[in-house]
């Protein structure tokens, strides 16, 4: 991060004075209207996001197109899906291990380099094997960036209208999602499958820069003990404010909620306090990572291979699928501070639920039907799905929230290699009846989780929710 200056002036016409403490830091963050240093952070970070998602679902635009190059048979297929998610399960523990570390930005910049380089690389790729390779490779930038980014931009958020602010980052993920459907449908037949993954490189850009145009997340570095750099982050914010800021409240009791509870480890997300909340996230992020990875990266294929449709109108009907996934996610935005993170996550999922089981009911019918019912799961799904990247860092206190985070999206990455295996299987036996029904459990399954696990996390300053 660059050296931010920590002057006397600067403190005093932000109406900061005495000793800088946890609590000041997070009363200062608490009082601070959101202001154009956070709208950086948000669309840099937001651009990592963004092209996370594009790689995530350039593999389901480009696969018709590998299948024919390497001639690969379902199980080909269903071990690139499965072993890319393997890569990316070990960079949901390494990235925010680091993060917790070595801060949150740097870990961010550190995984989109890594998940650029190695996408232009997969442009290259001579070979299955070395195709596979990369896709592992990337995997750990993939893994590892998502997690730390919605806890950064969770920790300079403030209690009022956290969700809003936090969603309106996240949507770019879905956006993600949509863009590389909708450039692929138009690129992939025209320019070749390599163009995607040319394109996708583009993060590489934000290794360079990130860490000089963003601030360090200033709860961390408080809790690390690091208070002048903290002092110094939440000034830079501070100075972007274009209205006078109110006086700091609140310090003192910050201070006292602070001490009150001890500074957490790992084991202490399987421990007493945090189970119930871990076991919640647990199968939160299952159900994304299956639906996600068993679903939509398979679309094309199963529009093209079992209904025959051409491949223009496959890609086609995926990219619908992404349009309703993030009509979703703004409908969450508008509505996420007023009726909660729980009821989101669960009427989204129960809906989800309901339109997979419906195409399991329709299989036989057009793929105009079929598709119309995934589409309506996907939307429903990236509703749940991006209320998970707000609730999840809630749940943990800092000194382990990138971590919890992590551990959320690690059982995503789980879900991720063993779903593509199960559509693979039942395409293979040619019941994909019951691939739609397994998929409709997951959902269906994890919102009485969430019900009856999860806490309610709407309007709390964050270390509040500290059990």
């Amino acid at each position: 991060m660059r050296t931010i200056d920590n002057t006397t002036g600067d403190r005093s016409s932000a109406g900061v004075s005495g000793a800088v403490t946890q609590g000041s830091i997070i009363a200062r963050l608490e009082r601070m209207p959101r202001n154009a240093l956070q709208v950086r952070a948000r669309i840099l970070i937001g651009l990592a996001t963004f092209f996370d998602g594009f790689d995530v679902i350039a593999i389901a635009t480009t696969l018709p197109l590998l299948i024919a190059k390497w001639h690969l048979t379902p199980w080909d297929v269903g071990f690139l899906l499965g072993s890319g998610s393997v890569g990316q399960l070990i960079g949901a523990f390494l990235f925010p291990w680091y993060a917790e570390r070595g801060g949150r930005v740097r870990a961010i910049a550190l995984s989109s380099g890594i998940i650029g380089i190695t996408s232009i690389a997969c442009g290259f790729a001579p070979t299955f094997a070395v195709f596979v390779a990369l896709r592992i490779v990337q995997g750990l930038g993939l893994g590892g960036e998502l997690p730390v980014a919605a806890t950064y931009i969770n920790e300079i958020s403030r209690a009022h209208g956290r969700g809003r602010f936090v969603l309106l980052y996240e949507i770019v993920f879905p956006i993600g999602l949509l863009a590389s459907s909708a450039m692929g449908a138009w690129i992939v037949p025209r320019f070749g499958w390599q163009t995607m993954y040319f394109i996708g490189g583009a993060p590489l850009i934000l290794f360079f820069v990130l860490r000089k145009l963003v601030p360090e997340s200033p709860r961390w570095l408080a809790v690390r003990d690091r208070m002048a750099e903290a002092d110094s982050a939440v000034l830079a914010f501070e100075r972007a404010a274009k209205v006078p800021l109110p006086p700091v409240a609140r310090a003192s009791e910050f201070d006292e909620m602070v001490n009150r509870h001890p500074k957490r480890r790992i084991a202490d997300l399987f421990g007493p306090a945090y189970l119930k909340r871990t076991l919640a996230v647990a199968m939160l992020w299952v159900t994304c990572g299956f639906i996600q990875y068993g679903l939509s990266t398979w679309l094309p294929t199963i529009y093209r291979t079992i209904y025959h449709a051409p491949l223009q109108l496959a890609l086609n009907l995926a990219v619908a699928a992404s349009v309703l996934g993030v009509l979703g996610s703004l409908v969450c935005a508008l509505l996420v501070d007023k009726v909660g993170r729980k009821p989101i996550i669960n009427v989204s999922f129960l809906l989800c639920a309901i339109s997979l089981a419906m195409a399991g009911v329709l299989h036989n019918s057009s793929v105009y039907v079929v598709a119309t019912c995934c589409a309506l799961a996907l939307g429903f799904l990236a509703s749940g799905f991006i209320t998970a990247y707000v609730y999840t860092p809630e749940l943990y206190p800092t000194s382990v929230r990138a971590m919890g985070c992590g551990i959320g999206g690690a059982w995503l990455k789980v879900a991720a290699i063993f779903a593509p295996a199960i559509v693979s299987k039942t395409m293979i036996g040619g019941n994909l009846d019951v691939a739609f029904y397994i998929l409709a459990a997951v959902p269906f399954l994890a919102a009485i989780a969430v019900h009856f696990l999860g806490v309610e996390t709407k309007g709390k300053v964050l270390e509040q929710l500290e059990a």
